[in-house]
This record gives C-alpha cells, sequence and structure tokens, in this order.
C-alpha cells in the first residue's frame, strides 16, 4: 500500500506521465516525450533499461520526437522492505547502490533535509543504515543560500567526466558547462563546479586558476550508476565513422564496432556538429580500414548532420 501511494505521489509530480496500467501484475507508466528527453533518460527516470522501453515500443528504435506516447515499464526504486511509518514521516533502509542524492529524490525532499533529519556530516552512507524521512509541515521554511554550499558543488575525482558528473546530479551537459562558463569539456582534477542553479546572478569569471591537487590525495567515492544499467564501467572512445552500405531504406539507428558485443547500446556524439544519437551494435564492421572505428545506418548519420555521410570523427560512450 505504501509503495503505490509512493508511486501515485510520483506520477502527480511528473507532469509528462500522463496515467499509469497495470498488465498480468506489472505496472506500466504511459508516458509523453518531453523536450530535450532521450530513451536513457526516459529509461532511468522509471528503473526501467533503454531494451524494456524498445521492447513496449518498437517505433522508438528509430528517435523519438517530442509529444511521443511511449509505455514504459516501471520498477519501483525502494528495495526490500518497504521503508517503516512513524507519526513523523518514514525509516527508509538503505540499499545497494542508494545514494543521499537517489534517496532524496524518491521521497521529493533535498539532500540538505535528509542530512539535519539524521545529523549527518558527510554524504556516505552504509548498507542497511536507517534513514530518517520526516513530513514536510506548514511551518518550516526553507532557507535558500546565496552562494554555493557543499551539496550544491562538486569537486572532480580521477577519470569523471562531464558526462558522467552531469550524470550523478541528474542534469544535462549543456546546463552543467553553462553553469560554470565552460568553453570545452576538459576538466582537472580537484576542480569545484555548481551542480545546483546558482542564486545569486553575480557573472563568473571564466578561466579561473584552479589548483592542481595529485591523484594521490583525492579521496574519491565511487558514483552510483543507475540500476537500470549493466556493470559500471563507463568507456568513451574517439574515432571515425562511417555508413553502414545498404542501409539508405532503414530508418533504424543502427552500429558496427569491433570490439563492442551485438545489443549494445552506444551514445555517439558528432565532434564537429555536437549532435548525438542512440545506436544498437548489430555486429562488427566489414570494412577493412583500421582508421574506421564504428559504421553506423543512414538515418543515425543524418541524424548526426552528416548528409553525405563521408567519414568523420565522433566520440562514443557505453559501458561494459
Amino acid at each position: 500500500m505504501f509503495q503505490l501511494l509512493l508511486f501515485s505521489l510520483f506520477l502527480s509530480s511528473t507532469p509528462d506521465s500522463l496515467r499509469s496500467e497495470t498488465i498480468n501484475g506489472k505496472v506500466y507508466v504511459i508516458h509523453q516525450v518531453g523536450e530535450k528527453e532521450t530513451l536513457y533518460s526516459i529509461a532511468k527516470r522509471y528503473g526501467a533499461s533503454i531494451a524494456d522501453v524498445l521492447a513496449q515500443n518498437p517505433s522508438a528504435d528509430a528517435g523519438i520526437e517530442v509529444g511521443q506516447i511511449l509505455k514504459v515499464p516501471y520498477t519501483p526504486r525502494v528495495k526490500g522492505q518497504p521503508p517503516k511509518v512513524t507519526a513523523d514521516g518514514v525509516v527508509h533502509k538503505v540499499a545497494a547502490k542508494e545514494t543521499l542524492f537517489s534517496i532524496a529524490r524518491q521521497y521529493n525532499v533535498s539532500v540538505d533535509d535528509i542530512k539535519a533529519w539524521n545529523n549527518l556530516k558527510e554524504t556516505s552512507l552504509n548498507l542497511g543504515q536507517e534513514i530518517v524521512i520526516r513530513k514536510k509541515t506548514i511551518t518550516e521554511t526553507v532557507t535558500e543560500p546565496t552562494s554555493p554550499t557543499s551539496a550544491s558543488t562538486h569537486t572532480v575525482a580521477p577519470k569523471e567526466t562531464l558526462f558522467s558528473i552531469a550524470r550523478q546530479y541528474g542534469m544535462t551537459v549543456s546546463k552543467l558547462k553553462e553553469w560554470n562558463a565552460l568553453d570545452g569539456n576538459e576538466l582537472k582534477i580537484g576542480q569545484v563546479l555548481t551542480v545546483a542553479e546558482p542564486t545569486n546572478k553575480a557573472p563568473i569569471i571564466k578561466d579561473q586558476p584552479v589548483t592542481e591537487v595529485k591523484p594521490a590525495e583525492v579521496k574519491t567515492n565511487p558514483v552510483a550508476i543507475s540500476e537500470s544499467i549493466t556493470g559500471t564501467d563507463e568507456i568513451r572512445e574517439t574515432g571515425m565513422v562511417e555508413l553502414i552500405p545498404g542501409t539508405e531504406g532503414n530508418r533504424k539507428y543502427l552500429g558496427q564496432h569491433r570490439t563492442v558485443k551485438p545489443g549494445t547500446i552506444l551514445k555517439v556524439r558528432n565532434l564537429t556538429t555536437n549532435q548525438e544519437v542512440f545506436v544498437r551494435i548489430t555486429g562488427a564492421p566489414t570494412s577493412a580500414d583500421p582508421s574506421i572505428m564504428l559504421r553506423i545506418s543512414r538515418s543515425a548519420c543524418e541524424r548526426l548532420g552528416s548528409t553525405d555521410c563521408e567519414p568523420f570523427k565522433v566520440e562514443v560512450t557505453y559501458y561494459k
């Protein structure tokens, strides 16, 4: 009953979730695609995988459009036993891979709220730890900070990228770059990034000197990957891409890669136009040219802004 209540609250707070349907005991969300949404972001929102979404919406394999209606499998993020209900709120038991950020988003509260309610000084949690989630009353006031605090900033750790940091805080790379006045994608270890929209409107001065921190001195916490993603190793590659012959009439976004196993979903970004597309790997390329890292279908090529589909440079991201 409590999980159903949480789910109904979740739908009511998500304007593009039109309704829910239960088929053979499985809950599905009827979702209307919003601006700038992708299959990845929609699947992540409802705790599903991209393959689950495509299984229910085969036409989405060729791309999605604003206003399109999708049926998405919903997997509750609460694991194990339901939280204990008390007069003041609920007691949540920390499950594997959960973070303060994911728990705060689950109950529609802030990370600062949870830290205050549980007298937490740090953001690290232990498996099985009990976290109190209190009911908010009309007498509670929320103090807006005038400058970024520890909860609204992130210190770059080794191997972190703009993409992984943006995913960790549930935002887009473009927003992260805008809030930090970044022109490129390069980051430095120890660099402090704003990960919440600044409340003070003072202009950000670019090219501020960044203090270099040796990797041995940086304390790193593992980035929590969504339960809908298999594996935790993010792979990024840069190389040349060309057209898969014979795909002129195919509307699907397909790809061929020398080492990635068939069925894997790759995110491909055109380094010239900065446009992106998700492609499904069908096998290895037959091209003998070793300089070609990836082959993609005509529809995927056009999605990346290349009408002639001559070889061009891209960046691909996928998970091991």
